[in-house]
């Protein structure tokens, strides 16, 4: 998709009189300004305190390819530059996010991608909908740095060649790291720890893909089935236990997500309240050990301990 690139660079210093004369007062008072600042941050104390928000870039559109079917709902037409009263219209396409979903503030969701209810996307992960659709079913977890992408070409052996889209089912776990790539996971699949589903692979619903395997393209994981090794194949069947544990899986990831939900959500002020008191208990703690130690301090050393770390 083309935007728009602004070149900064820096101008030379002015030659003449006057430029100069203009370019040392701006520097006075730049100075004169910071120094300002300085005095009425410590007027302020603590209510003083500004974040550097980097701009939210989690849910970005991009640009809809005309040969791939979008959501509904997800494409809208937008100005190619909206600073332009006559600029041509561009056909974008957004992501969508079911309700309770948990996106990490530095997850990066991008285009054509659909997720359902109860949703979490973790830490690092990247979901890139740019050539092709990405559809993610309910309570399915993406765990940290987890690449899930698509194909508009495939190679015949992925079979048949042609465009892919990655399809997730719902109570699926992604283990950290994985990569899937223009692949469909049925529902209560697991792929593990650093695996890696390339095109057109299919795991069929109650199968598991152990971690490090490398599944070639085209292949078919049956239901029930328990595959490793690089390239992958077919190792056992699983066993009751191992399929209690990625429903189980599910359901912990679904809560958690809902935790740092909360967690991410914040304001300002209940993080500085959280400090507060934090740093209260860790001082009581530090007096109750006293106490049940039998030993008596003073006042002072009680303020000299509570600023200890």
């Amino acid at each position: 998709m083309p935007f728009s690139v602004v070149h900064l660079g820096r101008h030379p210093k002015p030659k003449d009189l006057i430029g100069k004369a203009m370019y040392a007062l701006g520097g006075v008072m730049r100075g004169l300004g910071s120094a300002l600042d300085s005095i009425g941050v410590v007027v302020q104390g603590p209510f003083a305190k500004q974040d550097q928000l980097v701009p939210n870039t989690a849910w970005m559109p991009f640009e809809a390819s005309a040969d791939i079917k979008h959501a509904a709902g997800t494409r809208q037409q937008v100005p190619f530059n909206p600073r332009l009263r006559d600029s041509p219209s561009l056909d974008i396409v957004s992501p969508l996010k079911g309700k309770a979903g948990f996106v990490a503030p530095n997850a990066k969701v991008i285009g054509n991608v659909t997720l359902g209810e109860a949703v979490s996307i973790w830490y690092g992960a990247v979901l890139r909908g740019d050539i092709n659709a990405i559809t993610v079913g309910d309570k399915t977890n993406i765990q940290d740095n987890v690449v899930v992408h698509v194909a508009r070409h495939s190679l015949s052996a992925a079979p048949a060649g042609g465009p892919k889209p990655t399809v997730v089912g719902s109570a699926v776990t992604i283990g950290h790291g994985a990569t899937l790539h223009a692949c469909t996971i049925g529902d209560g699949c697991l792929v593990g720890m650093g695996a890696t589903l390339l095109d057109g692979v299919v795991m069929e619903p109650g199968s598991i893909v152990a971690a490090g395997a490398v599944v070639p393209p085209g292949a078919v994981v049956k239901a029930g089935e328990v595959w490793a090794g690089a390239p992958a194949k077919l190792l056992r069947k699983l066993s009751a236990e191992e399929k209690g544990f990625v429903a189980a899986s599910a359901d912990n990831y679904a809560q958690l997500a809902t935790e740092h939900r909360i967690e991410n959500g914040k304001l300002f002020e209940e993080v500085y309240l959280d400090k507060i008191i934090a740093e209260e208990r860790e001082w009581r703690s530090k007096t109750d050990i006293d106490l049940h130690m039998g030993i008596a301090r003073d006042d002072q050393t009680q303020a000299v301990l509570a600023t200890r770390g």
